[in-house]
């Protein structure tokens, strides 16, 4: 079983808090820079060689869709990425408000054996799907 637990830090415990929002804006930054300068990524080669897309083709397009706000094109490029972003900066947020309120207890996901398998499977899913979606969307 999968569920949200708030509990205190174990002594020496990884501050997800801090070091993940963290990474979250630095990626943000970095990307802006990049789709600033004009430069492009080279194309696809698993795309060039199998006709197939691979599981990140569509990132970047919805990468820049994201960076301009488009939200619903972002979407179609490419879903897992745009649902990572989302969790991501809903993360960030909820970093946030805890720094400021100063909480004492954080916010872990918990499972036993069956819940991770779920959740492992449940991923398996989710990436087979989106691509799935991208030999839809992309190769139209």
């Amino acid at each position: 079983m999968l569920r949200f637990v708030r509990r205190p830090a174990f002594p020496g415990e990884f501050n997800h808090e801090l070091i993940w929002p963290l990474v979250f804006l630095g990626m943000l930054a970095t990307g802006w820079a990049w789709f600033q300068t004009g430069w492009q990524l080279p194309g696809c080669l698993f795309m060039k060689w199998t006709g197939f897309p691979c599981l990140g083709c569509g990132g970047t397009r919805c990468a820049r869709h994201l960076a301009s706000f488009d939200f619903a094109r972002a979407f179609l490029f490419h879903p897992l990425l745009w649902t990572l972003v989302l969790l991501a900066a809903t993360w960030s947020l909820w970093s946030l408000a805890w720094w400021v309120r100063r909480d004492p207890l954080r916010l872990r996901l918990a499972a036993d054996e069956t819940g991770w398998t779920a959740l492992r499977r449940g991923f398996l899913g989710l990436l087979f799907l989106n691509w799935l979606w991208q030999c839809h969307h992309l190769r139209a």
